[in-house]
């Protein structure tokens, strides 16, 4: 195992001359990649545009390639230990009668040593990590200005600062990403669908179990992990209409309700239950598609550059090597930053690629029309696991010298 702690000290002779590099966004790929920047020998800075770190979320999956770099960082116990202990899952129809039911882990279409966890959790594990590393709340930058040996960054209230790269890893609706890139440079890609999570009472005294309800392209997730009292539920479906303003939590609520309501199942009831929710969340599933995920001292990372969806599982997984990847062609390349972004978007493409593929191919085979079967679930199932199988280890990540 690696030893992640980081050395403060470096020869001054072996550093490089690109030192200062601002990475925004306190998800999962920004502290990411600032504990292999700091391992490589740079000197992050992180910010973030929120008031502190997000503990909540939905629950995300470390898969494949990306299983092994956690190892690396030396984590992977860490995470081990705060995995959902989902022990099965079911599928039912809008009577409440099983359809299909799998083992927990084999229901996630996991396999081996791969994991989900919520994602709060893995972020507080990585901010851990790289406490050492200056982290800013409540920081937005409001203009980048790209000169010939370095930037200038103007965040919110004035302040100015200079950096020889930007890292953009602030999400789908990345605002760097407006920022440094043109409309023409890159794609919003709708899937056609939306989703929805939150945290609500457990009234059906669910026992870490997990039930999925599906009809007339509308699908309804219950599950409950290891706090008793709590569940978690969750809406996916397909619909061409769009909200007049997608930031609107009272007009993504009322979307719900006209869209769910007498479905079905436990419809109603979550429904209900859904409005008394402080973890609410929403949004469109789409893809960001880019012929080049650099522009200048810019990259961009994770969901910002290559979001696959959530229909995937892989976003955190795409975050986790994209990190590794980039800050490693930055250290091999010592101070040629093109040639290091330019390594970056070639090595990535094909795994990104993939990935996406597949983000495609579940949003094509779940949501079907009618109420599903339990053979078309079983049929389903296991053509799924195999294409995510596939995806997760679609390349071999190459080995980058550390300095510490």
């Amino acid at each position: 195992m690696i030893n992640y702690h980081i050395k403060l000290k470096f020869n001054e002779n072996s550093m490089s001359k690109i030192q200062r590099i601002l990475v925004i966004g306190a998800g999962v790929a920004g502290p990411a990649v600032c504990y292999w920047l700091k391992k490589f020998g740079f000197s992050p800075t992180l910010i973030e545009k929120n008031s502190s770190p997000r503990k909540s979320g939905y629950a995300i999956d470390i898969r494949g390639i990306a299983t092994s770099l956690v190892k690396k960082m030396g984590i992977y116990e860490e995470i081990y230990a705060k995995r959902t202990q989902i022990q099965n899952g079911c599928y039912v129809n809008a009577q409440g009668n099983i359809l299909h039911q799998e083992e927990g882990a084999k229901f996630g279409f996991r396999k081996e040593d791969e994991i989900e966890l919520v994602r709060g959790e893995l972020v507080e594990i990585l901010m851990q990590l790289i406490k050492g590393i200056p982290c800013y709340y409540d920081r937005n930058v409001e203009q980048i200005e790209q000169q010939k040996d370095g930037l200038k960054v103007i965040f919110n209230g004035g302040l100015t600062e200079q950096y020889d790269l930007v890292i953009g890893a602030d999400g789908l609706h990345s605002s760097t990403r407006r920022m440094v890139f043109s409309k023409e440079e890159y794609n919003l890609v709708s899937l056609g669908s939306y989703i929805s999570v939150c945290s609500i009472p457990n009234y059906l005294n669910l026992n870490k179990s997990e039930f999925l309800f599906e009809l007339d392209q509308k699908l309804i997730h219950l599950s409950n992990d290891r706090t008793p009292t709590m569940a978690h539920a969750g809406f996916m479906f397909r619909s061409n209409h769009q909200l007049n303003d997608i930031r609107d939590e009272q007009e993504q609520k009322e979307f719900l309700r006209t869209t769910f309501r007498d479905l079905g199942w436990e419809s109603n009831k979550i429904l209900e239950l859904m409005e008394q929710s402080n973890d609410f969340y929403f949004d469109a599933i789409m893809q960001v598609k880019m012929k080049s995920w650099t522009k200048g001292r810019v990259a961009l990372l994770g969901d910002s550059g290559y979001c696959a969806s959530p229909l995937s599982g892989q976003g955190t997984s795409l975050a986790l090597v994209g990190a590794y990847i980039l800050a490693g062609e930055l250290q091999a390349a010592r101070d040629n930053h093109a040639n290091a972004f330019d390594k970056y978007n070639q090595l990535l493409r094909p795994y990104v690629q993939m990935n996406q593929d597949f983000g495609v191919w579940v949003s094509n085979t779940f949501l079907l029309p009618d109420e599903v079967s339990k053979e078309a679930v079983e049929e389903r199932a296991a053509k799924a696991m195999a294409e995510l199988h596939n995806a997760a280890h679609a390349m071999v990540l190459p080995e980058y010298k550390t300095t510490s």
